[in-house]
């Protein structure tokens, strides 16, 4: 893997590049995560089997479509590549600070990347993916319907297919859908991983990393920032003064852009989540 990994990042800096430095730093839910460098350049490495370059290499794709828009600080993609047994990312090794707060421009950066037109439909040109977990993004003019089903819908059974059964998915979706029936925000491209863990602080600016864009309803970015430890206050302030929301409306739709989330984490994690899935989604059904 090391000498595939070599001859990409020769290609990309027109260099040979020979590595001298290699830690491992996380082995996490899914992916090895390395720091490689010839002492001159230091690469992020995401490395797994060969069945995994579709995953990364829709990754680099959705980095290389926010870096367009140039609403925030990513990471650079060096390349994406194979060898006989692995597949592999190659991002830039973004200098952490240890600052733990966002800085307060974020949430109007946020704003303008949600800002952009681009579309009348809702989905993406090609699926992602949510964590470990597949995340399709056929095209649809409906958003109710698009978030009904392919997102509610779709984790709703994959739960079910892991043992998890929530209810019946049929009238859950129903629900969700009648719930959206009348909204039809104007798609904006999302973030669609935006939560605390996915941020970082880079030499005095937010930066963020694993996306999982599509083109749909902003406030979803918004419901997953607020989920678990919400963001500072500032970063809404900022957003809202850049971009307002309805904040009535927010606030009942908030909570069925976060079943989702839930969902997601529910499949994969287990534990508490399944419980406060459970109570988010009888509350939904109540109303």
């Amino acid at each position: 893997m090391w000498k595939s990994i070599s001859q990409v990042l020769a290609d990309q800096f027109g260099a040979y590049y020979l590595i001298k430095e290699k830690e491992c730093v996380h082995r996490g839910e899914i992916h090895e995560a390395w720091i490689i460098s010839d002492s001159i350049q230091a690469v992020f490495v995401k490395a797994n089997e060969r069945s995994y370059r579709s995953m990364f290499r829709a990754e680099a794709d959705q980095l290389e479509m926010l870096r367009k828009i140039n609403a925030f600080r990513l990471p650079m993609v060096y390349g994406v590549g194979c060898s006989s047994n692995h597949s592999f990312l190659l991002l830039e090794a973004l200098p952490i600070s240890q600052q733990s707060s966002l800085t307060e421009d974020f949430g109007t950066q946020l704003a303008r990347l949600h800002q952009v037109s681009g579309t009348k439909y809702y989905g993406l040109d090609f699926d992602t993916w949510l964590g470990s977990v597949h995340q399709p993004n056929k095209w649809h003019a409906s958003w109710a319907k698009f978030f009904s089903e392919q997102r509610i819908g779709w984790q709703l059974q994959l739960c079910k297919d892991k043992g998890l059964d929530f209810g019946n998915i049929d009238q859950i979706v129903q629900s969700i859908a009648k719930k959206l029936a009348k909204h039809n925000p104007k798609p904006s491209l999302l973030h669609g991983n935006l939560w605390i863990e996915n941020v970082c602080i880079v030499n005095g600016e937010t930066a963020t990393y694993d996306p999982a864009c599509y083109w749909g309803d902003r406030e979803c970015d918004l419901a997953f920032s607020e989920l678990f430890e919400p963001f500072p206050i500032k970063f809404y302030e900022n957003y809202d003064r850049t971009f307002p929301i309805d904040r009535e409306g927010y606030a009942e739709r908030k909570h069925i852009y976060q079943l989702y989330y839930l969902l997601n984490f529910s499949q994969r994690f287990l534990g508490n989540y399944v419980h406060l899935t459970q109570k988010t989604l009888d509350k939904l059904l109540e109303r």
